[in-house]
């Protein structure tokens, strides 16, 4: 399927989402926190997370794609996450900026850490490299945005689901599993994405965990050999149903040939948030049933 501009600006976006995946949710400093500071997010998945840590009412500009929850999407915009607008940011007097380490142009970083020292609000740069730095995260925004109490029951709801994942399927067989982000070229992701760290929590390997960057273009004959037991569809539901029916041309696949290729609703799992947290249930039930009729198959 051919790309538009507006799909490939989001293709884009989300590959960038994707390789956010270096430093453990830190910051370059540690500012002191103020009660309810005006806040800027320059990443989708940073708006989310403040709405997460109860500080959504103090949001007073976001950048491109921060659709979610719907009441983000009636805040100013002031650029997109590799191109922000700095004279709007200045207009808009914040006292607190998140901003993301592999998504943000470095050189807006470094003009925003210049004007730091002119007008004195705050920066937050943040990373995520585990799955526990989804609660971490939104517990430090809450300290940071003075919203301490609903940040810190929120995170520990998440960093409790995530504990209980972990335990139930942490003795499980694995299942091998391919996540297609994109068809042509076929693109996935490799072992430490966000996405995949969710696979492995819930017993899956993913087949490409020996992927040297965080997302790569693979070979169709090499997934083919590598025969995944699930496969699972990212990327826009529009595409999904074109991606679902080519894997159909390839029944010798495991999952081909026992129905195991899943179209995944990717607003839950393109952002490392609450909302991907959450979705790790049902995406271990889908592995669970490969799981359950691979042994039945074997015993008959």
């Amino acid at each position: 399927m051919p790309l538009t501009v507006a799909n490939l600006l989001k293709l884009c976006s989300f590959f960038l989402l994707l390789l956010a995946s270096s430093g453990n949710a830190a910051s370059q400093s540690d500012p002191t926190e103020s009660l309810s500071p005006r806040i800027i997010s320059l990443a989708p998945h940073l708006t989310e997370m403040v709405y997460s840590a109860g500080a959504g009412e103090q949001l007073i500009g976001v950048v491109n794609y921060s659709d979610y929850p719907p009441e983000a999407k009636k805040l100013p915009i002031i650029g997109s996450y590799n191109a922000i607008n700095l004279e709007r940011i200045v207009e808009m007097r914040p006292d607190l900026i998140l901003t993301w380490r592999s998504g943000n142009r470095l050189q807006d970083l470094q003009r925003l850490k210049e004007l730091q020292e002119k007008l004195g609000f705050r920066i937050y740069e943040s990373e995520i490299e585990t799955l526990e730095d989804i609660p971490d995260l939104i517990a430090r925004i809450g300290k940071l945005a003075g919203t301490q109490t609903t940040a810190n029951l929120k995170a520990r709801q998440l960093r409790a689901q995530l504990g209980e994942l972990r335990h139930k399927y942490a003795s499980s067989e694995a299942v091998s599993v391919f996540y297609q982000i994109w068809n042509k070229p076929l693109i996935t992701m490799g072992k430490n994405q966000f996405i995949s760290l969710g696979i492995n929590l819930c017993g899956g390997r993913n087949i490409f965990d020996d992927l040297g960057n965080l997302t790569g273009q693979v070979s169709l004959e090499t997934v083919i050999l590598r025969n995944p037991q699930v496969i699972l569809l990212g990327g826009q539901k529009a595409f999904q149903s074109d991606w679902y029916q080519a894997w159909q041309n390839y029944p010798n696949v495991q999952a081909v040939k026992n129905g195991r290729v899943h179209k995944l609703n990717n607003d839950l799992y393109q952002r490392p948030t609450e909302r991907f947290i959450d979705a790790l249930a049902p995406l271990c039930a889908l592995l669970e049933q490969a799981r359950h009729n691979r042994d039945l198959s074997t015993t008959q």
